[in-house]
């Protein structure tokens, strides 16, 4: 109010007429100066009274004077509340004047007014204890058509704020409904006002809500929108959360091409910031990836960058920082099985938390969950059950359900583990009574719950009941999730093994049909689009799924059935794999791809040897690991992506039953072992055995490997000796023996402990080996069957390239003399650094001769021969073979294979866990390398492992002679033995002849130059298969004991 109206107002007061007023004129006039006077001596609580007194005088307004002198006093009262921070009462007492008559000079100060401490009593009530956010709301939607210039720009965005807080606290509360209600009417009024930052805040918590609710397309949407503001903004860090978010959804619904782009966005994003908290995201998104790839040891690196950032004091947030990286190693760790580091972590995660989490917090315990989990696995009882008590000290002052819900089946689990079945499922249906009070049957948690109870009442035993929750989890499902997803395809199989123990047989294999089948399609769908890397992550996922049909039709009886047909179509499916995904990329780049497709096939794989090279010591190598892990992952989408526009590379899983059956030949048959592991029994051994006339494959059961190991045998070769020969057959042979005829071919596909036997050369009574009876062709998978019916390899020339006689000690300079004979692309020369080793390799005397031997002989025959021996026999001459291998190679030299814990011991070798580093062959100069010399620049070291020869194209050759040691040995999977077998195969080698234990040199030589002249007499016309079997009869006459001649098998 100003000086004016105060004028008019004293004159006014002259003809002032005091009807039913407490006050005299003189009185009020004076009451008016003294209130006055205080006001500018800054005395407001006295000044508010004096007002307010005269206020309360003149509200009747009966004359104009009285209004005015009303007005102002009311208003100069609203003044002095709003200095005093009695936002309240100056708020009510505005309104009540602009609820009055005013003129349009007094409603505009007095709306002012209104609107400033309206707007300042509102914000009391979306702060703290007091919090009233509708209250909030309402009053500020009722002040805003008076607001203007500052208090406008001030009160509006509080109106969208509010409906984000409240969107919060539903939020919170799981109340997902009112949230997202909420949420959009925030960020209606975000748009309005421009606020990006604010409108991408909004859009994430409600893409999480959408995701929490299985809405992915919601979601998906959600975020999208977000991340297009977000990059508008420039904002790194949140354009990295929500890539990360997108890339996440990408991976839950199997969009490969999806995960590929936002993966490659995340890369470009993080080369383009300086940001820490961008970086932070970035090192965990990217340990997440290789985590979910089985890249273990890059994931941990990655996630020790995080770790660094999060500790670093300029960090934002760096409590939650520090917490989630000590999370993530934590549960990298409890994953791979290193628990005591595991154990650190836990407890670092848990004091961190607590740090900054109040005492009475009911969440202040939750680590606890964690701690107990890595105790459950190591089966460590007392201290898994004192973490768990430690969890449930706060439950008490939990009241949400799904938080219970964690607590109790993290406890459900541990007492399954522990076999208390009967706790467990208390605790289950505990979790699943909490989530009843407030979430449907249809809630995701309350369906996974069905699985778990379904788990437990099999144990005890309960059949009828534990089928019936696996139906509800199948129902549920495939509702939730669509039929097609891996979660339904996961319930089917639960399900038909619940079908199978309450006698529904016919149930549960159509079941276990229909989920392998959608599982084959889904991964024929997903494939096209993904790297190899991402093939084994895939596979090592789902393998199992396969594999375990053989068990599940023993059981049920379906040994030669319409669904023993299906369980051997899984098995074709299952073995080599990977392999042949691999291979199947190779080929299609071979046929048509371009130029630079084969560059950077060749590339690849060279970058991925160089990573195994390097994690041999992942912490002195890590920023080398991780930046060329980068680049590999960028090439392999990239390669991945062109392939797919030449074919699908999914040929190799159309072989099925069908189609290996049509490949045999009358009196020919194929017998695939498989195995698998029983909880009662250990490993156990199968096969199905296949003919051209048979409708199904038949399926036998035959031993536990245990019955193998009460046997005694401590070395392969006493599997052919009299003194074990009779209980190796009964066990392995006697079951099948009914269903071949004498003379028959048979093919065999090998598996696990099988890998280490011969089957031609097991001893009968009667002192002649089984491969005397009948015709055995050892295959490595039965697509091979195929691929020996199916093609014919047009060798340009009878070529032949041999190396033996080599010299493993060599100067370093004749080294790098012989190095400078080969131009090889510096992809294929790629080689990790030398380390130390303890032990070298001494010439094999009798190879030198052996080669001599076999060149002799083929130049007769007119082949074309080259032979390397002394220091010719170098690496690079073996990768100078890449793209023009020879028809045959012969390889006369030491080979290895160690098992990690045998490396250990190796220096050459430690570090390295992988079967394919851990075997190889020796070439000339061998041992500078394994002792760790130092060699001239650009020198390789001449120790050549399965990996090396895996990345080479060795298509032109049918038949290599490894006439070396160990060479047959590996690591046996459920997908193939991994070793120098698996790297020929992989080369693209048809046959393969190797020794599946030690050998003498002088032995093998006879035995390998035997076997040459076999091969080249006229009656045996090349046919390496009859050569070898008259070569070891041959051996056998000179050394009847099974070491010298059994050891040797042909592989194709």
């Amino acid at each position: 109010m100003n000086k004016a109206l105060l004028l008019s107002l004293a004159l006014f007061c002259c003809g002032l007429q005091m009807q039913a007023q407490t006050m005299t004129e003189d009185e009020i006039m004076a009451k008016l100066n003294e209130a006055s006077a205080l006001d500018n001596a800054k005395k407001t609580a006295e000044a508010l009274d004096a007002f307010l007194l005269i206020g309360k005088n003149m509200e009747q307004q009966r004359t104009e004077v009285e209004h005015q002198i009303y007005v102002y006093c009311q208003a100069k009262a609203c003044m002095c509340y709003e200095t005093l921070k009695r936002y309240k009462e100056a708020y009510l007492l505005a309104k009540k004047l602009m609820s009055g008559s005013l003129t349009e000079k007094e409603k505009k100060d007095v709306a002012h007014l209104y609107a400033m401490n309206g707007y300042m009593y509102a914000t009391s009530f979306m702060h703290g204890n007091n919090r009233q956010l509708v209250k909030a709301r309402t009053i500020l939607e009722g002040i805003m058509p008076y607001a203007d210039g500052k208090v406008r720009e001030y009160a509006l965005p509080k109106i969208p704020l509010s409906w984000y807080f409240e969107a919060a606290e539903y939020h919170l509360s799981q109340q997902y409904d009112k949230a997202l209600a909420c949420y959009q009417n925030a960020l209606k009024g975000f748009m309005e006002l421009r606020k990006t930052d604010d409108e991408i805040s909004v859009l994430r918590h409600i893409a999480e809500i959408k995701g929490t609710l299985y809405d992915g397309i919601g979601s998906e949407n959600a975020y999208k929108q977000a991340l297009y503001l977000s990059r508008q903004t420039g904002k790194s860090d949140a354009q990295m959360e929500i890539l990360k978010e997108l890339w996440k959804i990408g991976k839950t619904i199997g969009d490969v091409q999806q995960v590929q782009a936002y993966a490659a966005s995340i890369d470009s994003l993080v080369d383009a910031t300086s940001d820490l908290q961008t970086k932070y995201t970035y090192y965990n998104q990217k340990g997440n990836e290789a985590r979910d790839l089985g890249q273990y040891g890059i994931a941990e690196q990655w996630y020790l960058r995080g770790k660094d950032i999060a500790e670093c004091a300029d960090t934002k947030s760096v409590s939650a920082n520090k917490h989630l990286s000590y999370s993530n190693l934590r549960n990298l760790y409890a994953a791979i099985g290193r628990y005591n580091d595991a154990l650190l972590y836990a407890k670092k995660a848990i004091e961190e938390f607590q740090a900054h989490t109040p005492m009475g917090d009911a969440t202040y315990n939750m680590p606890y969950m964690a701690l107990a989990d890595i105790y459950r696995q190591i089966g460590d009882k007392e201290n898994c059950y004192r973490s768990l008590d430690k969890l449930f000290e706060t439950v008490s002052r939990i009241t949400e359900p799904k938080e219970l819900y964690h607590l109790y089946i993290t406890r459900g689990r541990c007492h399954f583990a522990f076999k208390s079945y009967q706790s467990a499922l208390n605790d289950y249906k505990k979790a699943d009574e909490l989530l009843a009070t407030k979430y449907p049957q249809t809630d995701g948690d309350r369906i996974s719950l069905l699985a778990l109870i379904g788990g437990v009442e099999h144990q005890l035993r309960n059949y009828a009941e534990s089928e019936q929750y696996y139906r509800k989890y199948a129902e549920y499902t495939k509702a939730l999730y669509g039929e097609k997803s891996l979660e339904h395809i996961n319930a089917q199989i639960y399900l038909a093994n619940a079908e199978g123990f309450v006698g529904n047989v016919t149930y549960g294999c159509n079941d276990y049909i229909a989920a392998v089948l959608q599982l084959k399609a889904l991964m024929k769908q997903r494939i096209p689009y993904m790297s190899s890397t991402e093939h084994e992550g895939l596979w090592n996922s789902l393998s199992s799924l396969f594999t375990m049909m053989t068990p599940y039709a023993l059981e049920a009886k379906q040994t030669q059935t319409a669904f023993t047909k299906n369980c051997y179509d899984a098995l074709v499916m299952s073995k080599s794999f990977l392999l042949e995904s691999e291979r199947s990329m190779y080929g299609v780049i071979k046929r048509m791809g371009t130029p630079e497709d084969m560059h950077d096939y060749t590339t690849l794989a060279s970058m991925k040897n160089q990573v195994k090279a390097w994690a041999k010591d992942y912490k002195a190598n890590a920023d080398s690991i991780l930046s060329v892990s980068r680049k590999v992952s960028r090439l392999e989408n990239l390669l991945a992506n062109r392939c797919k526009g030449y074919s699908d590379g999914t040929d190799f899983m159309d072989v099925d039953y069908n189609a290996v059956k049509q490949a045999l030949g009358q009196n020919e048959m194929l017998i695939d072992f498989t195995d698998y592991v029983s909880q009662s029994q250990g490993r156990k051994y199968a096969a199905y055995i296949i003919n051209k006339v048979q409708d199904y494959p038949l399926l036998k059961a035959l031993f536990a490997e245990r019955q193998i190991d009460t046997l005694g045998i401590v070395r392969p070769d006493m599997y052919y000796s009299e003194d074990y020969s009779e209980n190796v057959l009964k066990l392995l042979w006697e079951p099948l023996k009914e269903n071949v005829s004498e003379g028959a071919t048979i093919y065999y596909v090998p598996s696990q402990l099988l890998f280490q036997i011969s089957l031609e050369s097991l001893l009968l009574p009667d002192g002649s080996l089984l491969g005397s009876h009948y015709h055995f062709v050892r295959l490595s998978s039965a697509r091979e069957l195929m691929k020996m019916k199916s093609e014919s390899k047009g060798y340009k020339s009878n070529s032949a390239v041999l190396y033996g006689g080599l010299q493993y000690d060599l100067e370093t300079t004749a080294m790098a003399e012989e190095s400078k004979k080969y131009d090889l692309s510096n992809l294929l020369a790629l080689r990790g650094e030398i380390v130390r080793g303890d032990s070298v390799f001494h010439d094999l005397q009798g190879t030198k001769e052996e080669i001599l031997k076999i060149e002799d002989l083929l130049k007769r025959n007119k082949w074309q021969v080259f032979s390397y021996m002394g220091k010719n026999g170098t690496e690079e001459s073996f990768l100078n073979m890449h793209g023009k291998s020879p028809k045959l190679l012969h390889l006369a030299t030491h080979g290895f294979y160690y098992t990690p814990n045998r490396a250990e011991n190796v220096d050459y070798l430690k570090g390295y866990t992988d079967a394919m580093s851990l075997s190889g062959l020796v070439l000339s100069g061998g041992n500078a390398a394994w002792l760790g010399k130092p060699l001239p620049k650009g020198v390789l070291g001449g120790i050549l492992s399965a990996n090396d020869i895996a990345r080479l194209d060795l298509s032109n050759t049918d038949m290599v002679v490894l006439s070396a040691c160990q060479t047959g040995q590996g690591k046996a999977t459920s997908e193939g033995l991994y070793g120098l077998q698996r790297a020929f195969k992989k080369a693209g080698v048809g046959t393969i002849v190797m020794s599946l234990w030690n050998v003498s040199d002088k032995t093998t030589s006879e035995f390998m130059t035997t076997f040459y002249e076999r091969l080249a007499d006229k009656k045996n016309a090349w046919n390496k298969r009859k050569a070898f079997e008259e070569a070891k009869v041959i051996i056998r006459q000179r050394y009847l004991e099974p070491f010298h001649w059994a050891a040797f098998v042909m592989l194709d």
